[in-house]
């Protein structure tokens, strides 16, 4: 068992971490932490990036190694580069237990107490130490392949048409994927109009 967990946040002056996000079985409120401070970077997340329904995070741990995904092209950099935050970091304890089915993500049902703060004055920077280092593997958008992506651009399209979000261009999730994913919104406006036919 490592010694520290650590939780990701753009937010300033954390002293508790509380129990504000959702299980993965939507029963209850829990806190997620990891063992892995390099994962714990991709959650320090700016305004500008919001999406409602949670953070765009592509990344999972593999055998200790982060592997990051891109989805679009220099995603990383445009996501992290220029933001600020800070890495909470908690003393292990038998109060937070493993998830099932992912490696160095843990899960309490208790707020926790912050032991020490990390401040980052640019994520990206900080990434990419960890990237020379090996702890964390970038994956361009220009390797993944075409097929993955093909897919994950038809279910955006199909959720921007789902959630309405066509009728309501400005709110935050239409605002992240017509940034982001101007092929997806383009190709949503395209099944709209098909359908209104």
């Amino acid at each position: 068992m490592k010694r520290y967990l650590y939780h990701g946040s753009i937010v300033p002056n954390i002293t508790e971490l509380i129990t504000n996000a959702k299980s993965h079985d939507g029963k209850s409120n829990v806190l997620y932490l990891t063992d892995s401070l390099p994962y714990s970077l991709f959650y320090i997340w700016d305004s500008k990036h919001n999406l409602k329904k949670g953070k765009h995070v592509t990344c999972g741990i593999k055998n200790g190694i982060v592997c990051y995904e891109e989805q679009f092209e220099n995603q990383l950099k445009r996501f992290y580069d220029g933001v600020s935050g800070y890495v909470y970091v908690v003393k292990n304890s038998d109060d937070f237990r493993q998830v099932s089915d992912r490696e160095s993500m843990c899960f309490s049902n208790n707020n926790i107490s912050v032991s020490e703060v990390i401040y980052l004055p640019n994520v990206y920077d900080e990434i990419q130490k960890y990237v020379a280092e090996g702890k964390i593997k970038i994956i361009s958008y220009e390797q993944v392949d075409r097929k993955r992506i093909d897919n994950l651009y038809k279910h955006i399209s199909d959720r921007i048409v789902k959630d309405n979000l066509l009728n309501t261009p400005d709110c935050e999730d239409a605002l992240f994927y017509r940034t982001f994913f101007p092929e997806a919104w383009e190709d949503a406006k395209e099944l709209n109009s098909r359908a209104e036919d």
